[in-house]
């Protein structure tokens, strides 16, 4: 079974490597996250977490401990220091996630919550007692107006990453909201989502940490305040009220940008190990009815200074180029966030642009909340919509449905663990893959509309192929049988 999952893993590593060469100007980008919907309790949200994504979270484990040197006794060890401050649904979590990766790969429990703590804790290991400018980064603003509230966000990372994504919508049923999350699967942090009470949240990486100590990672209070929080002031409160009673954030930092979609406030709220600054939305000068908040990855000077040897360029020059940007547009509306947000500087975009593409980072995802959608693009926005009309969109009130989905059987018995790959003829950049359940069950969910080939194979059973016509807002049941 260890051969089993190092191929797996080399398998996945080798296609890292080739996403991270640069792409030629005719490939299309990915149309679309793969998108899930989770629910049950949080254990066993995990479990179906790591079901769904066992490839996923296998790898990053191994990247973090073959490549960058976090191993399992250092997650351990740093789990055990901060546990008693972990929320116990995010311990109920990755205790499924552990669960989930036993099951799957037939490894002892113990391995797979070891897999499952160096993927959550390596981070925050990573950035222990050091600071260099990353050379990923991210845009973020909201404002208010008369045409609606919006919340904006740019992702940039590794191209790597391009396709490491998804879109999960999560269901507890122990009270909890629910809530939307885009990040890679492996994580059980929070960096961009929005609740069923009209929260939402978006994550830069920080500056300088001015106090940097072991503590609860920063994301992991975000997945707190997402299920408990249910307006502004609640999740505020939730992040000072934290360190007030003695507690300790981790090593990394973050600017946070949340906005309460019910009375169009906002707040940025920058965080360091024992320290928090919190502003709230301001008028734009000259924009009569304009709230806006704006910024990229540095903290402010009277937070904390910046190190004239660790300067992060890109994030000064985007930030700059914001607030020039920011007042000279007539309405403050959709199409002034994608405006923004496919932001070049009358230029190629570059590392310093807010679109970006530069030798190593890219925009991966773009991000628009509004009180009733979540929008969102898979690369740079301002390549994007050279190659399609309009963002992908899931409307909130909808949640995730499933488009394609059925049961796979061979010779007239469900077959678990089958792998179903799913291929646009009629739209370029869709491509996703998934796993047949215990029950046979497969789903893709949320799809554009067109012509998909579907493809099924499992080791020692003949694959099979078929084609299917799908229409916008149907639920398209496609059982497929393989002969043996």
């Amino acid at each position: 079974m260890k051969k089993h999952i190092f191929k797996s893993v080399l398998i996945v590593v080798i296609n890292l490597a080739l996403l991270s060469c640069p792409a030629a100007e005719t490939e299309p980008l990915p149309r679309m996250y793969p998108t899930f919907s989770f629910e049950g309790s949080w254990e066993e949200i995990g479990k179906q977490t790591a079901l769904r994504f066992r490839d996923t979270v296998i790898l990053t484990g191994f990247v973090f401990e073959n490549f960058i040197g976090i191993n399992a006794d250092t997650a351990l060890s740093y789990y055990e220091e901060i546990e008693d401050i972990i929320p116990a649904t995010i311990k109920e979590q990755m205790r499924g996630m552990a669960l989930g990766l036993s099951e799957y790969w037939n490894i002892s429990y113990a391995n797979a919550w070891e897999r499952t703590l160096i993927v959550n804790f390596g981070i925050d290991i990573l950035n222990k007692n050091k600071y260099d400018p990353p050379d990923d980064g991210c845009t973020a603003f909201a404002f208010h107006s008369a045409d609606g509230t919006f919340l904006c966000h740019n992702t940039d990372n590794s191209k790597s990453n391009l396709e490491m994504g998804s879109l999960i919508h999560y269901m507890p049923d122990n009270g909890d909201n629910a809530f939307i999350s885009f990040f890679a699967p492996a994580f059980v942090g929070v960096s961009l989502a929005i609740n069923d009470k009209g929260l939402a949240l978006t994550y830069n990486v920080g500056g300088q940490n001015k106090n940097p100590a072991p503590g609860l990672p920063v994301l992991f209070k975000t997945r707190e305040v997402m299920a408990t929080s249910d307006n502004l002031t609640q999740a505020v409160d939730m992040f000072t009220d934290f360190l007030d009673e003695g507690h300790l954030y981790g090593y990394g930092t973050a600017n946070f940008l949340l906005v309460d979609f019910n009375n169009a406030t906002m707040a940025r709220l920058q965080v360091c190990s024992d320290d928090i600054k919190v502003t709230y939305g301001r008028p734009l000068e000259g924009k009569e009815g304009v709230t806006c908040l704006a910024f990229t990855n540095d903290f402010d000077e009277d937070f904390s200074t910046r190190d004239p040897d660790n300067i992060n360029e890109s994030s000064l020059e985007r930030y700059e180029r914001l607030l020039e940007i920011l007042p000279g547009f007539e309405k403050y509306d959709i199409r002034t966030c994608w405006e923004m947000l496919s932001d070049t500087a009358g230029g190629d975009p570059t590392d310093n642009t807010i679109c970006r593409r530069g030798e190593k980072t890219i925009t991966t995802l773009t991000n628009i909340f509004t009180a009733s959608t979540a929008y969102y693009t898979v690369g740079p926005p301002c390549e994007y919509f050279t190659m399609y009309d309009e963002p992908m969109s899931l409307v909130l009130d909808h949640g995730v449905k499933p488009s394609i989905s059925g049961t796979v059987t061979a010779l007239g018995r469900p077959l678990d663990r089958a792998r179903v790959i799913l291929k646009s003829d009629s739209n370029q950049g869709v491509e996703q893959t998934t796993y047949t359940d215990s029950t046979g069950l497969y789903a893709f969910n949320n799809l554009v509309e067109g012509t998909y080939r579907l493809q099924v194979n499992k080791f020692f059973h003949l694959p099979a192929m078929m084609s299917v016509d799908y229409q916008t807002g149907e639920e398209k049941q496609v059982d497929i049988k393989l002969l043996f």
